[in-house]
């Protein structure tokens, strides 16, 4: 996966609408209403069944006409964030762009999550800087090169 991600090494939030707010806006590129709106399709998809994958870790989705390509940010809550029940210690949101190719594509950066989570497990609360966890889920931060989120 040749993706870019933002990373929140701290996640204040104690509860899931407000920690997906959260690290919507560790993405310089998205504005207030954008975000608004795609905190409003993620709290939808939320609802209709929580994206808790793993224990300890979530992954809040959904796909979006609103981006031109994934966005993808973690986030990592020492305390932990209800989610609904369970706390997730580590959040992985992502949004995909609608277009034609985008079902496939969602579904291929979920499959790959699933891969990367599996294969980490419990190493992944374990990491020691936001660059290493991005690492291990097989991203590299925004601006740690010359590509932009989504590339």
């Amino acid at each position: 996966m040749n993706r870019s991600c933002y990373c929140l090494w701290d996640v204040q939030s104690t509860d899931r609408s407000a920690a997906m707010a959260e690290l919507l806006c560790s993405d310089p590129g998205l504005g207030e209403h954008t975000r608004e709106l795609l905190l409003r399709a993620l709290e939808a998809r939320e609802h209709a069944g929580a994206t808790l994958v793993s224990p300890g870790i979530s992954m809040p989705h959904c796909r979006s006409l609103l981006v031109e390509d994934f966005i993808v940010i973690l986030g990592r809550s020492r305390k932990g964030v209800p989610w609904p029940d369970e706390p997730a210690r580590l959040i992985v949101l992502f949004v995909s762009p609608v277009k034609p190719s985008g079902p496939q594509e969602h579904m291929e950066l979920i499959k790959h999550l699933a891969t990367k989570i599996s294969e980490s497990g419990q190493k992944l609360f374990k990491a020691r800087s936001e660059e290493e966890l991005a690492e291990m889920l097989g991203f590299r931060l925004a601006g740690s090169g010359t590509d932009e989120p989504g590339s």
